[in-house]
């Protein structure tokens, strides 16, 4: 998108007119054009009446315009109103527009918080594929209301799966073999069916098989986690 950056200055030193040169190295309209604005412009002036004829020639056609002034806040209604507040304590009326803008910061801002600042502004405008905002969420199944399984559970029914024992599973989660047979103790207690099948020692050794319940739970999951994602995928912010 195009980016027109315009600064007003009232009653400052320095000639009236319209500058839309790149100024001085480190002034307002330098720094807007290394930030890659397609037009940057100084505007100085005496009077309201000096401003409204020149705004044609101010304005342009670009996607976005930046206008750093309170003074516009007169003439345009802006799609969004950044407020500094350090302006209340030398400025008249500053208290009532910190209350009208969108957004007010303390400053002077750090580098730091102006890139968390003009980060988050695109979702706040809805200007999609802008956004660093995001919207998350986990994913669970409950039972009668109450969560029974999520992400840590599935997978330790999943490594007894592929392992064919608790204890293996257990070393392959990282999951304390206790926490593992209390967590899926619990399932089972609260679902009133076997998750895990134990066999007992022989000429093979035991071992822990998955019953069809716990592989048909893994089946749910896998499919509803993949929805899940897809749906977060489609909200944008």
């Amino acid at each position: 998108m195009s980016v027109s950056c315009i600064k007003l200055s009232r009653g400052t030193h320095g000639l009236s007119g319209i500058q839309t040169d790149r100024g001085p190295e480190g002034s307002d309209t330098d720094r807007y054009s290394e930030a890659g604005a397609s037009r940057a412009v100084l505007y100085r002036y005496s009077h309201m009446r000096e401003l409204i004829e020149a705004m044609d020639e101010i304005s342009s056609d670009a996607d976005i315009q930046i206008w750093e002034s309170n003074s516009i806040l007169k003439l345009k209604e802006p799609d969004y109103h950044i407020h500094l507040s350090c302006d209340s304590s030398r400025k008249p009326g500053a208290g009532e527009l910190s209350r009208k803008a969108d957004l007010t910061a303390l400053s002077p801002l750090t580098a730091i918080e102006a890139e968390k600042i003009s980060a988050i502004i695109p979702a706040l405008m809805n200007i999609k594929g802008n956004s660093s905002f995001s919207i998350n969420g986990k994913h669970w199944i409950e039972l009668e209301g109450e969560s029974l399984f999520g992400h840590g559970r599935i997978e330790l029914l999943k490594a007894v799966k592929s392992t064919g024992s608790i204890l293996q599973a257990a070393r392959e989660t990282g999951v304390p073999y206790k926490r593992v047979w209390l967590l899926l103790r619990d399932a089972e207690d609260r679902l009133g069916a076997e998750l895990i099948i134990s066999n007992r020692g022989g000429s093979k050794g035991g071992g822990s098989n998955l019953t069809k319940l716990a592989e048909r739970i893994i089946e749910i999951w896998d499919r509803t986690e993949s929805d899940f994602r897809d749906l977060l995928n489609q909200l944008e912010v």
